[in-house]
Formats: structure tokens, C-alpha cells, sequence
């Protein structure tokens, strides 16, 4: 924006020096839209420039990192989320991951170029993996829990943890990431 604000003084102050220079000098108008052409040319490769950094790269980083951001919780709380421990703070951050990675996801000017492009996963492995997130926090929350008879308890956390392992191994596929500390 700014080089578009300042092209008018650059024109006035080529077309000033080409008076004063070449007065009687014919070639002097061609050296002149020459130089204007090549002006309006790098502002015309510069405003391009910017609009594909803003619509497609920096999304796709961002996209990106959050990918990465979710490996790193995951990772990080593989205990928790394995013995589908009660964490209400966990489960949250974890939804929210979800939540993150499809807002990220949508965001991406021509999504199926820049996945090409970039090795992004799939719009529906990343829909898959969010949905398969929300049923780890889920599965986490103290209030999901509470709900189950005490008789039926180690039943279910058997069932949640093994869940969790399973949902874990996917998301890592789907995402491309390593979930797990095991090879």
C-alpha cells in the first residue's frame, strides 16, 4: 500500500529529471514509460507476492503448528490420556485442539493445492482426527465419570483407556505426527 502511495512522486520526479535532461531528446518519453512500466510492474509482483503469503503460506503455518502443538499435548500427556485419567484441564486443551486444527484447516485458500504443495493432511483426516480428540477429552472429563455406577467403573476405564491407545495411533496416522514414545 505504501508503494502505491508514493508512486505519484516517483512518476513527477522521472518525468522532471527527463525535461531537464532530454529536453530535445526524443528517446526521452520511452526511458520514461520504461522506467513507469518497470515501477508498476514491481508493485504488481509485490501486491501478488503479498496476497499468496497471506492467503495461502501463513495459514498453512499456521496450520502447521497447531498440528504440532496437538502432537506436543498428546505426547505430553500420554499417561493421563492412556489411563484415561480424570483431568478436566487436559480434556479441555485437548478439545480444544480439535476445534483448532478444523478452524485452521478451513482457512487455507486452495486447500487441495496447498496440501500438494505443502504435505498437509487431508481435510478429512483432519476432520477424522478432530473428532477422534474430542472423544479422548471426553473421555477424560471428571463429569463423564461421575455419571458411571461404581461396579461398572473398571470395566469402563479398561474400555476408555484402550479407546484412548487406539484413538492416539490414529490421530498420529492422520495427521502424520508421532503420537507415541514407542517405535
Amino acid at each position: 500500500m505504501k508503494a502505491i502511495m508514493i508512486l505519484p512522486g516517483i512518476i513527477c520526479t522521472l518525468l522532471a529529471s527527463n525535461a531537464i535532461a532530454g529536453s530535445g531528446n526524443e528517446s526521452g518519453g520511452f526511458q520514461v514509460m520504461t522506467s513507469i512500466a518497470t515501477i508498476l510492474g514491481a508493485i504488481l509482483v509485490f501486491i501478488v507476492s503479498q496476497i499468496v503469503l497471506k492467503l495461502v503460506i501463513e495459514p498453512v503455518q499456521q496450520l502447521k503448528g497447531s498440528i504440532g502443538q496437538t502432537a506436543n499435548t498428546l505426547l505430553r500427556y500420554q499417561a493421563k490420556i492412556t489411563n484415561a485419567a480424570d483431568d478436566d484441564e487436559v480434556s479441555a486443551t485437548v478439545k480444544g485442539h480439535a476445534a483448532d486444527l478444523m478452524s485452521k484447516a478451513e482457512i487455507i485458500s486452495c486447500y487441495c493445492a496447498a496440501q500438494r504443495i505443502f504435505g498437509l493432511p487431508k481435510k478429512a483426516d483432519i476432520r477424522s482426527a478432530a473428532q477422534e480428540l474430542n472423544l479422548i477429552g471426553y473421555s477424560l472429563m471428571s463429569a463423564y465419570k461421575q455419571r458411571q455406577q461404581p461396579d461398572e467403573m473398571p470395566a469402563d476405564i479398561f474400555k476408555l483407556s484402550s479407546g484412548n491407545w487406539a484413538a492416539l495411533a490414529k490421530i498420529g496416522k492422520l495427521l502424520k505426527v508421532s503420537t507415541s514414545y514407542s517405535v
